[in-house]
């Protein structure tokens, strides 16, 4: 045996006996090094495990130095230079130094610069053309270890600002990734803490499960993010573990089935009465300048932000890349999961770079590279596509498509708005009158339309506010324009959702102190993505002394700023009233430029709708009845319009046709049953 076989063997021989495993190939070296830095940083939160260790160190030390001793005597034995060169390529393989202290061995435990390097390294091979923002957040990383930070407090706070779009949540994903992989930190999990999802005290519990969860999770990252909306209560307890590393808890908790739970009882063992942040990185997630951080949590707040990672809105230059690297992910991912060997052409990076919104940025990309994968997926699912089957993605008429076995898939479902919009167009025009209505809703419709398509080309856009006011007598049509205007704004991309919550003073304000902040809040979170109708709007608002009417319009004034590009607030209601009310609150008339009025309809009008109502209901009106049927309207209507119902007034009279006609037909047999003559209608 050589002189350098037999020093590979002894390596192997005392590494298994160190670490548990030989050395073998290059990737094992990685593993063990991985393994012992993983074990290094157990060992700082377990002195039992780490006088285990040393003290089989030490045996492996003296070994080493009777081996040493040995090969004097030993002819073809080792030296004591081969013994040192022995461990020189035991600390250059496995990262480990073993040094004779007073017969006491130590394991030196500091991470290396170099490892942030590999991580510095990696991130700018995946984060495109933000390398400046890499360098920071691989220094906010790294500064606990040169700095030394007092244990007790969070490693590190900081801020990762940037437009949305700009890569912000991803970048610190593949920053956890990349530490885990290393074994710097021992979970890849981030946890998000949205602060805009807690409004009020009666959320307070949940929000101390949800930071308890994050607290005790293996993850290394807590992300907060929407906190310029954040309830100030809460801000606080953030402020309070940022400066302090503890959150004193003004309430007795206990920790049950892993949940932070209020204890129903003064006397408990094991009380939970506060919460330390230690060891975590407290990350600070926002599109705002520095001053609305401030605002939220004060400038004693920002003495504790050690840095401050800012991303650049995406160059075009960088686009391809970016769009390039996500590909390269999808075929991993389709490969390793799906089992297919995808093959995507060139000529799909230069139609997601053509079409995606640039407001969105990296989210829309990643968007388009998500549904082709959940379509792919969807194919799989269906027993469409076997196992190593050949996919190409390709374009075909202006759409991406995967073809195999001379079968295509469509990669994105569009909703087909030009077909949504000419339905809703097609029953906006059935509505019968309120051509000025009608008019104003199209000419909504252009503008948005536009500034959509401004938008996707990377320029700026002229928003303009959305949410309406609508006055007129009851019966006009307010609630079906809002429902179809809902439904609209769904259509051409304004909503994301498209739903219609209608709701009135009852469901808004509280019926005690601190019930109205909160059930307000509920409400407009369930229109969120949709339209909110409040109908008698004026309703809310009784008086300078009603506290809980003012309290749930405060609310609404500040949900309708934090959630303006998501929801639409109309109110209705009279016209004098409603003018009283929007002078209640000093934000209130600002915020609803839109002023629409509802008249009253017209005979002829109401005379239409109760032929649309009677054929809806599966009846027929004689022509001969039309006059009849007018004249006794526009009577009505003369009389007293406020009080008639208007479109519930032909609801009501046809209805009450129906009535009388089985009556009628109970007493003549042979009478047509889909018909309504004049003797069915009370027109006197």
């Amino acid at each position: 045996m050589s002189r350098r076989d037999r020093i590979t063997k002894e390596k192997e021989r005392l590494m298994k006996e160190v670490l548990g495993k030989k050395r073998g190939t290059s990737h094992d070296s990685v593993d063990a090094k991985e393994y012992l830095e993983r074990k290094d940083k157990a060992l700082q939160e377990a002195n039992s495990v780490l006088d285990e260790l040393n003290a089989l160190l030490a045996k492996q030390q003296k070994d080493l130095s009777e081996m040493s001793a040995m090969s004097k005597e030993v002819t073809g034995g080792i030296s004591d230079e081969t013994m040192n060169q022995l461990q020189k390529e035991i600390e250059k393989d496995f990262g480990v130094k073993i040094e004779n202290i007073e017969d006491e061995v130590v394991i030196k435990t500091e991470i290396s610069k170099a490892l942030f390097d590999e991580v510095k390294d990696e991130l700018y091979k995946e984060i495109i053309g933000q390398n400046d923002a890499v360098d920071s957040i691989v220094v906010a990383f790294r500064r606990p270890f040169v700095m030394k930070s007092d244990p007790s407090r969070a490693s590190n706070s900081f801020i990762v600002k940037g437009s949305k779009g700009s890569g912000r949540h991803t970048l610190i994903t593949k920053m956890a990734r990349a530490l885990y992989k290393r074994q710097i930190v021992y979970s890849d999990e981030v946890y998000t803490i949205d602060m805009g999802l807690y409004s009020s005290s009666s959320q307070e519990q949940l929000f101390l499960q949800d930071l308890y969860m994050a607290i005790k999770g293996k993850g290394a990252f807590i992300c907060f993010e929407n906190f310029e909306i954040g309830y100030a209560p809460f801000l606080r307890m953030v402020n309070e573990l940022v400066t302090t590393g503890k959150m004193l808890l003004n309430k007795r908790y206990i920790v049950h089935k892993g949940q932070l739970v209020e204890s129903q009882t003064g006397l408990v063992s094991q009380a939970v009465n506060s919460l330390s942040i230690a060891g975590k990185y407290l990350v600070f997630i926002t599109d705002q300048k520095v001053s609305k951080v401030i605002d939220s949590f004060g400038t004693t707040f920002m003495d504790y932000i050690n840095d401050i990672v800012e991303l650049k809105p995406i160059e075009e230059k960088y686009v391809g890349q970016i769009i390039n690297n996500r590909i390269v992910d999808l075929v991993k991912r389709s490969s390793n999961n799906l089992q297919i060997i995808l093959n995507v052409e060139n000529e799909v990076v230069d139609y997601i770079a053509r079409v995606y919104d640039k407001e969105n940025g990296i989210e829309s990309i990643d968007d388009y590279i998500e549904s082709f994968y959940k379509e792919l997926s969807e194919a799989k699912l269906h027993d469409l596509l076997s196992k190593d089957e050949v996919v190409i993605v390709k374009i075909k008429d202006n759409k991406p498509i995967a073809t195999f076995k001379e079968k295509e898939i469509d990669l994105i479902k569009t909703d087909d708005k030009d077909k949504a919009l000419e339905e809703i167009n097609k029953e906006l025009d059935n509505v019968v009158g309120l051509d000025m209505v009608k008019d104003y809703i199209k000419s909504l419709q252009s503008h948005i339309l536009i500034q959509e398509r401004r938008k996707q080309q990377g320029m700026k856009t002229s928003d303009v506010s959305k949410h309406m006011i609508f006055t007129g007598n009851p019966g006009t049509g307010k609630t079906t324009i809002a429902r179809l205007i809902s439904r609209y704004m769904k259509a051409i991309g304004a909503l994301s959702q498209g739903q219609l919550v209608e709701v009135t003073r009852a469901d808004l304000v509280g019926r005690y102190v601190g019930h109205t902040a909160p059930l307000t809040m509920q409400v407009i979170k369930s229109a969120l993505g949709g339209v909110l109708f409040i109908d008698e709007a004026y309703s809310l608002y009784r008086g300078k002394d009603d506290s809980f009417g003012l309290e749930a319009i405060d609310t609404l004034v500040k949900a309708m700023e934090d959630y303006r590009d998501d929801l639409i607030v109309i109110l209705a209601g009279y016209s004098k009233e409603m003018s009283t009310f929007l002078e209640s609150n000093s934000g209130l008339k600002s915020r609803f430029p839109n002023v629409i009025n509802f008249p009253d309809y017209t005979g002829e009008e109401l005379m239409k709708i109760a032929l649309i109502i009677a054929k809806s209901k599966g009846y027929k009106i004689d022509d001969s009845l039309k006059e009849p049927l007018q004249e006794y309207f526009t009577k009505v209507q003369a009389n007293n319009s406020k009080e008639s119902g208007n479109g519930r007034l032909a609801r009501n009279v046809v209805e009450d046709a129906i009535l009388r006609q089985s009556e009628r037909l109970i007493k003549d047999s042979k009478a047509s049953i889909d018909e309504l003559i004049l003797e069915d209608f009370n027109l006197d």
